[in-house]
């Protein structure tokens, strides 16, 4: 057996270990962080303001120590919290007991004659009979005496909810003949008989019960339920609780004394067939509360526990807490409801727990007679050794020198560790001084509106009256490609270290800004071949522009806005009109939508538009022309802007660009994030340009025929005569004025285009002349002077 010192020396070495290794892993996926400055809650001081938060709370009024029903972890010996549960379905026990009517004023108000009176419950739980003290009736149903007889010709009567007459017959076989009806509220505290213990059952009204399953008949049991324990106290019913923290029977039912509470519910059914109290045995598949670490179903067990209350008077948390997130953005905005309902909905919080490894609740008992001391000032006290010493200290120095007066011990209980997490607006963002102590953003799973999200809002909201947060964002979780829950069983795990190793870390973090992460997303092969073509395809695009611009000074030989060709000036507005989308999509963490963006632009308007039509000019046009650097200069643009903008999520791919780039800064993570330049923003040029390359479209089809019938090559050995009327003409026209070489040929990429007005039709066919040597431009001018013989008039211009 090892010491508490021991113990703890493990379980902190252990942490530290799983600690290096995630940083290790969240290094390689490029999240940023101040990794040699982390926050750790077993950090001193950390632990030591956790405390303090912990007596600021006591302080305040807001925490207490109070006796009720609670989760219980019976094979770990400690009490849970809400966000500690989760739920899965397994097989129990479903019973049908008689309890027999046990005082005359009830049996004449029901009026039955035909032998014994019962009421009748249902439970999923048998091993919690022996702690029932009570039966629960709703005031506003009615209850009817049904007979019936038995299997041994016995007439017995039944009281029952008179909706459930039906599934009752159903569940049980039985055949029921209505006596006589009443309302639930003219039985209180009327009496019945425990079928196996010599002791009465009360019957009280409780708000839980309903008519929906079962019999309208609850049995209750209030050192086993919240329901129960709420109607115990109401009626001063005793708190049974016949099982110890290990989940056993103890000395309060001596019949099965040392019996796990789960192996005695065929013990009891068996009882209760033997005693003729069994009505109905058989077993029932429903969602159960299990433990989220060790997934041991859990137990309603009545202990004594440390409780953060959310309803009292002289704080009113809940309600406060419930104004105060009108202060909050939620994204999704469907967060709200959510964490509001979770809100609305939960219990006083149960701060302790029956462990070693953890932060110490600060509070001693006296030796002899097991009180409480709950003083402000000595769990300060408490925390400035921790600070010094971490939690060890705690363990190894005697409560006299803590206190300053012998008779007491330590207490053995340790603070939940949501409170832990939860607290870290105070150990960390008001600690290390960050503005307001708020952060920015909470991120998490949409499980944490009862986790984190609801114990961070309810520990700050406790001390010092505000949330923790400015914006809470909710994600969804990571499904197969199917959308199943991804499982070692199913064999469609993905692992994201084996992702990283072929595919590299990249691929991971665009994947994660490819989907809606507002809701479940699949993560299998069809969704990284996706997002590995794409980021191919970007990677492509920008070894393209860097070799493009590799011979272009942006200080010397840029050119102005207002110089352009009208296409550079379109790309420009299509760049600038990026940049506004992708800001605002970043502003309210949309990052699907950045990456929609983002790909969208890389791979139709950059590559398959721009970059296209633009290339003879980049590689034949006269090196030093205004042309072509007007053409660098929007690559440039481009460039630049792609990067900072695509950081975020390809934060390698953007560092390695940037690089090549040669910033001025030592990342591109600390240059400034674009924005938008007024003298790009020409909205007229998007209607123009949204008609001419409508016409290119339909005219590249023409071209596809003319390939497939082998009639040309390349698209250069083709022209084009275009009619058009209307908008569509004056857009052509403008476009092909606007400049004389960066015109309607340019754009279409062949060697001709004639233009003119009537109604649309676009003709294709081969081109006339000779193919330029240079260009591979078709021309009726091809030179024939001995310096630039076999060129074209515009790759003369170019090499003279």
């Amino acid at each position: 057996v090892k010491t508490d010192q021991e113990i703890l020396a493990l379980c902190r070495e252990e942490a530290q270990k799983w600690v290096n290794h995630q940083r290790e892993q969240f290094k390689r996926l490029g999240v940023l962080a101040d990794w040699e400055n982390p926050y750790l809650t077993m950090n001193k001081d950390y632990e030591a303001e956790e405390i303090r938060e912990f007596a600021r709370a006591y302080k305040k009024g807001v925490v207490y120590q109070g006796v009720k029903p609670v989760y219980w972890n019976w094979t770990l010996k400690t009490a849970l919290a809400d966000a500690e549960v989760e739920y899965h379905d397994i097989k129990s026990p479903s019973i049908y007991v008689k309890f027999e009517v046990n005082d005359t004023e009830t049996l004449k108000k029901l009026g039955s004659s035909s032998g014994k009176t019962y009421f009748v419950i249902w439970t999923t739980t048998p091993w919690t009979l022996p702690a029932n003290v009570g039966i629960a009736l709703h005031a506003e149903l009615e209850y009817s005496v049904f007979s019936y007889t038995t299997a041994e010709g016995v007439k017995e009567s039944l009281v029952i909810a008179d909706k459930l007459k039906d599934s009752f017959e159903k569940e049980t076989g039985l055949s029921l003949h209505k006596l006589s009806t009443h309302a639930g509220n003219s039985l209180e505290l009327g009496e019945a008989r425990h079928p196996f213990l010599d002791r009465v059952s009360m019957i009280v009204l409780g708000d839980h019960v309903t008519s929906e399953t079962g019999t309208g008949c609850v049995h209750t049991a209030p050192g086993h339920g919240v329901d129960d324990f709420r109607v115990g106290q109401k009626y001063n019913l005793p708190v049974l609780n016949p099982v110890s923290d290990s989940g056993q029977y103890t000395d309060d039912f001596p019949e099965m004394k040392g019996m796990n509470i789960f192996k005695a519910n065929p013990v009891i059914i068996e009882k209760l067939k033997t005693s003729g109290h069994l009505i109905k045995f058989s077993e029932f598949v429903h969602s159960y509360p299990h433990c989220w670490r060790s997934k041991t179903p859990l137990i309603f067990r009545t202990t004594a526990q440390w409780f953060l209350g959310i309803d009292l008077e002289k704080s009113e948390i809940r309600k406060n807490t419930l104004k105060a997130m009108d202060e909050v953005q939620f994204f999704p905005s469907w967060g709200k409801a959510r964490f509001q309902a979770m809100m609305e909905n939960r219990p006083d919080w149960c701060l302790s727990r029956q462990r070693i490894w953890g932060v110490p609740i600060p509070i001693f008992y006296h030796i002899e007679s097991g009180e409480p001391l709950a003083d402000y000032d000595i769990m300060m006290k408490v925390a400035d050794l921790v600070e010094k010493g971490g939690i060890e200290a705690f363990h190894q120095t005697s409560p006299d020198v803590i206190i300053g007066k012998p008779g007491y011990k330590h207490g053995r209980d340790i603070l939940d560790v949501w409170f832990d997490s939860g607290v870290c607006h105070a150990a960390v963002q008001a600690k290390r001084g960050y503005k307001n102590a708020t952060a920015d953003i909470y991120i998490e799973g949409s499980d944490q509106h009862r986790g984190w999200f609801n114990t961070s809002m309810l520990s700050s909201m406790a001390t010092v009256g505000k949330p923790p947060f400015k914006a809470l964002i909710t994600h969804g979780f990571v499904m197969d490609s199917q959308g199943r829950k991804q499982s070692k069983s199913l064999g469609n795990v993905t692992d994201p270290n084996e992702i990283s190793k072929v595919s590299g870390s990249e691929i991971i973090r665009l994947w994660a800004a490819y989907g809606d992460y507002s809701t479940d997303i699949g993560c299998g092969k069809e969704e990284l071949t996706r997002v590995t073509e794409t980021y191919r395809k970007i990677r492509n695009t920008m070894r393209f522009l860097l070799g493009a611009i590799s011979d272009f000074d942006v200080t010397k030989e840029s050119i102005p806005f207002e110089k352009m060709p009208m296409i550079d000036q379109w790309m420009l507005h299509q760049l600038n009109k990026l940049m506004t989308e992708v800001t605002r999509a970043y502003d309210v963490y949309e990052f699907y939508k950045v990456y929609h963006l983002l790909n969208n632009f890389f791979t139709v308007t950059v590559s398959a538009t721009y970059m296209d039509i633009l290339k003879d000019r980049l590689y034949t046009w006269k090196p030093d022309g205004l042309e072509r650097k007007s053409a660098q200069t929007v690559y440039h643009h481009i460039t630049s802007n792609l990067i900072k903008m695509m950081a975020p999520i390809l934060t390698f791919l953007a560092e390695e660009t940037y690089g090549h780039f040669k910033g001025t800064q030592e990342s591109v993570l600390l240059e400034s994030f674009p924005v938008e330049h007024k003298e790009w923003h020409k909205p007229e040029l998007e209607s123009l340009f949204d008609k001419i390359l409508a016409v290119r479209s339909d005219a590249q089809k023409k071209l596809e025929v003319l390939r497939s019938e082998k009639t040309i090559g390349a698209s250069l050995e083709a022209q084009l005569e275009i009619k058009a009327n209307g908008e569509t003409f004056k857009a052509l026209n403008d476009f092909n004025k606007s400049h004389p070489k960066c015109n309607l040929r340019e754009f279409f990429i062949v060697s001709n285009v004639t233009l003119s007005e009537g109604e649309l039709l676009i003709t294709a066919t081969k081109a006339l002349g000779e193919k330029c040597v240079r260009c591979w431009t078709y021309s009726e001018s091809i030179s024939t002077n001995a310096a630039t013989a076999g060129v074209c008039p515009k790759c003369v211009e170019a090499l003279t």
